[in-house]
């Protein structure tokens, strides 16, 4: 790994890692925008499917509003979002 050294500091140089890091502090809904998407989730022991856009996200929560309404889904129970 290269590394760098500012004014008798050293600095180590960005790493993949931490370009992977700075993207995660994003909201979602920043990257699916006016997108049409599906969410897979796991609901008591049931899988679980919903259409619509992603209008909102915080650290454990994201809000899908579709045809039917407003689903507010758990973060953790998610398995899968397709654009």
């Amino acid at each position: 790994m290269k590394s760098k050294y500012i004014i008798g500091q050293h600095v180590a140089a960005p790493t993949r890692n931490d370009k992977m890091d700075e993207k995660e502090k994003k909201p979602l809904s920043a990257f699916l925008t006016d997108a049409e998407v599906k969410v897979v989730w796991r609901e008591e022991e049931k899988t679980k499917v919903g259409r619509g856009m992603i209008t909102n996200d915080d650290e454990n929560f994201v809000y899908l509003t579709g045809e039917k309404g407003t689903v507010i889904v758990n973060k953790k129970d998610i398995i899968a979002i397709k654009q």
